[in-house]
């Protein structure tokens, strides 16, 4: 039997402030009203905000989940207590369905994350493997080994940038990064607090213009998101845009990156570090 492929999107942007989370947050609940399993992880290991974002980090909130709890449709078996995974057991009950899984759980803040506890995070991700069809990761801000690490494990890779020139140059030097270290050649763009579409269009065309001369980059415009105060009134509410205001300028937005998005096939496995490789991947029959 056919192992199903698993999308893997890190959501990635070297500048802090361009929007990473507001993107991943509704680009989860954008592919969960898709009909997907959809797994939102917080990749931030030394300052995870994820849960704080969706208010999610209120008392009572947090409780123990198994894999068999993720999505119970799919009436899967339960797993044996003894598989249960340290990940499992912090996952969150999140907006329209999605799971959301925070790695440091008791919150305390680290100056220094090493790579290894990425590379153990990428390989305990496994025992979820079953029970969902899309992880996002909201990526930390900045290039350092182990949010590196993480972006270079995924499937596909979404550059969120706006319309201020240092995000560009960030986004440049990251891009180039992952492209000469470890070999990514394919990148998806989004554009965030654009005051036209066309706006949007003419910054990818920018970026597209500093990565001319490396001919293996492959850039590719998801879209962009409106400016909308709508976004701002849902962050003070700790709440996902599309848990607010599914019909405003910016969600109908996302709802059209994340169409665009489910109709990309899912790449197959590099053989590098990667979440969900197929020969650690144990599907329950």
């Amino acid at each position: 039997m056919a192992k199903a492929k698993k999308r893997v999107i890190a959501v990635s942007g070297c500048k802090g402030g361009v929007g990473k989370t507001v993107v991943s947050v509704n680009l989860a609940l954008t592919l969960a009203k898709l009909g997907q399993r959809v797994v939102l992880m917080d990749g931030n290991l030394s300052v995870p905000d994820v849960e704080f974002t969706l208010g999610l980090n209120k008392e009572g909130s947090r409780e123990p989940l198994s894999s068999d709890l993720m999505f119970p449709e799919c009436g899967q078996e339960a797993l044996n207590h003894e598989r249960l995974s340290s990940q499992q057991k912090v996952l969150l009950d999140g907006p329209s369905g999605v799971r959301v899984y925070t790695p440091d759980a008791e919150g305390e803040w680290q100056d220094n994350v090493q790579i290894i506890k990425a590379v153990e995070l990428i390989q305990g991700m496994d025992d979820l493997a079953s029970d969902l069809d899309t992880l996002i990761i909201d990526t930390a801000p900045g290039l350092s080994p182990d949010n590196v690490t993480l972006i270079q494990a995924a499937t596909e890779v979404i550059i969120v940038i706006n319309q201020e020139d240092v995000s560009m140059i960030d986004a440049v030097r990251q891009i180039q990064l992952l492209h000469r270290v470890f070999n990514l050649h394919q990148f998806y763009v989004v554009v965030n607090l654009v005051s036209s579409r066309r706006g949007g269009a003419k910054q990818f065309e920018k970026l597209q213009q500093y990565l001319k001369d490396d001919n293996q980059i492959v850039l590719s415009y998801l879209g962009a998101i409106p400016y909308d105060k709508a976004v701002s009134e849902s962050m003070l509410k700790q709440s996902a845009l599309l848990s607010v205001n599914n019909d405003c300028r910016a969600a109908r937005a996302f709802h059209r990156i994340g169409h665009q998005l489910s109709k990309i096939p899912v790449p197959e496995p590099k053989g590098r570090i990667e979440f969900f490789l197929p020969d650690r991947i144990k599907e329950r029959i």
